[in-house]
């Protein structure tokens, strides 16, 4: 550059200055393998040289430095150490020119993830699997893929795990079937090669039964008798092997409810330790009730409970009968009752042993405040409809106090089952005339609600589910 300036004679002078010296711009980096990298940019005209700074941190303050001469604006780093698990990279350009400095923005890069290897199936449950695999330099997630054939076309479930675990559970699959599996490192943007797919197959299933819940409404409806026959008989053709009523008399008509509800073709026994309206009917020829009771959640309202063995295969769990508070708003008083039956069954369920709740918790995801809901969730427990695909009768609001038929999916009648359980199906069980209208007599002022659930026998524990997130398009990178 050329700068004219005036002397104090009157002599113009013309004097040269050095051009300004730019930074780099337009970095990019091109990840080559799990210890390589390559490093372009856009440069200044006349430096001396360039230095690439790279390091694990974004102030470089432990970074690798190497310097390209000055015509070069690309650099190939192949001796990048990698990580387990990987981990952001982190590069910043300087141009030098007589000791002048000019840095670019500091970039980001990931390394590509190694190969995986060692799938192996360690592993399976009726319902789930369990897989490892070696560890994988720079990779800090892994996406799986389960399919029902080896080219990963039918029933296909892909899922990105959130951590850098070597290893994955998942449960929710079919019993005694075929499937395969492949796994694929990631580290950021970067995706490896899916693994070899290795095959395996569920277990087959020992047993399953069927749950459910009913508040029968002893007192407050009329005509009990006659409609606790019609109830029973419903409930018997349905097929269920375990169920909780609410509203069922307590002392007052417990004889009733008692002779009613046992027996049938289902052979019912009621369970020892209920009582104060709430009772537990089971099929002795599936189940040995082991203890049970009942205590005082406040408000005048009780909770019942049994404990069981299932016969076939020797699993032990808890089966807990609830009745909450009733009226729209009374979300406090109803969270006030649920945090004491959740703290008594904790205390009586010391040793974490599966469990199902029932009953009518007057409460749902439909209202603006469902504390018993949120509560339930927050002790490990999950709504069984929100477990299975294609819930049956879902639509109809599990209680119809005006006896007409209400279609707006609220339901205040509710069966939780604890991690350990499997859930094959879900069902209102609605009685319903020819015209769709609700069948006269009508049983309660509730419909009944019944789930399939599975427990079967462990070996040894699958293991807690792998933490994921749903992704698509899962196809393994070309060569």
């Amino acid at each position: 550059m050329l700068v004219v300036g005036g002397l104090a004679t009157g002599l113009a002078v013309t004097y040269a200055t050095p051009d300004s010296l730019d930074a780099p711009t337009k970095l990019s980096a091109t990840p080559l393998s799990p210890t390589s990298v390559k490093l372009d940019w856009a440069g200044s005209e006349g430096v001396d040289s360039y230095v690439v700074k790279v390091g694990s941190d974004r102030a470089l303050t432990q970074a690798k430095t190497t310097k390209v001469p000055a015509k070069g604006t690309s650099v190939t780093l192949a001796d990048i150490g990698p990580t387990t698990p990987g981990v952001d990279r982190f590069y910043r350009i300087d141009a030098i020119r007589d000791g002048k400095v000019r840095s670019s923005r500091t970039a980001r890069f990931t390394l590509k993830p190694g190969s995986l290897g060692g799938l192996r199936i360690k592993q399976t449950t009726a319902d789930g699997v369990r897989a490892t695999w070696k560890k994988v330099a720079n990779a800090r997630q892994f996406d799986v893929t389960i399919a029902r054939d080896k080219a990963f076309t039918k029933q296909v479930s892909a899922v990105r795990t959130l951590a850098g675990s070597h290893s994955f559970v998942t449960r929710g699959l079919t019993a005694a079937t075929v499937y395969w599996i492949r796994v694929r490192p990631v580290n950021g943007d970067q995706a490896g090669r899916f693994s070899k797919p290795v095959k395996f197959r569920t277990m087959v299933r020992k047993t399953s039964f069927k749950v459910g819940t009913w508040n029968v409404c002893s007192e407050k409806c009329s005509g009990y008798a006659g409609r606790a026959q019609i109830g029973a008989a419903f409930l018997n053709a349905n097929k269920l092997d375990m169920f909780g009523l609410q509203e069922a008399g307590g002392q007052r008509v417990g004889r009733t409810t008692n002779a009613i509800w046992s027996g049938g073709s289902q052979k019912f026994v009621r369970a020892s330790g209920g009582g104060e309206a709430g009772y537990i009917f089971y099929r002795p020829k599936l189940f040995t009730q082991l203890s049970g009771g009942l205590f005082s959640i406040g408000d005048g309202r009780h909770t019942v409970w049994a404990k069981f063995k299932v016969r076939q295969t020797g699993r032990i769990f808890y089966f807990v009968d609830i009745h909450l508070d009733n009226g729209k708003g009374n979300d406090s008083a109803r969270s006030r009752e649920m945090n004491v039956t959740l703290s008594r069954m904790a205390q009586i369920n010391d040793t974490g042993l599966p469990m199902v709740y029932v009953g009518d918790f007057n409460s749902g995801k439909h209202r603006g405040a469902d504390s018993p809901g949120v509560q339930m969730r927050g002790a490990g427990m999950t709504d069984s409809i929100d477990l299975v695909k294609e819930p049956v009768n879902a639509q109809y609001n599990s209680s119809y106090p005006d006896g007409g038929t209400l279609r707006s999916g609220a339901h205040v009648d509710h069966i939780f089952v604890s991690k350990q359980f499997t859930v094959l199906a879900w069902k209102q069980l609605v009685r319903l005339s020819a015209s769709g209208a609700y069948a006269r007599p009508a049983v309660s002022d509730h419909n009944a609600i019944s789930a399939v659930v599975a427990l079967d026998a462990e070996p040894k524990k699958l293991g807690e589910p792998t933490a994921t997130t749903t992704v698509s398009g899962l196809d393994a990178p070309k060569p």
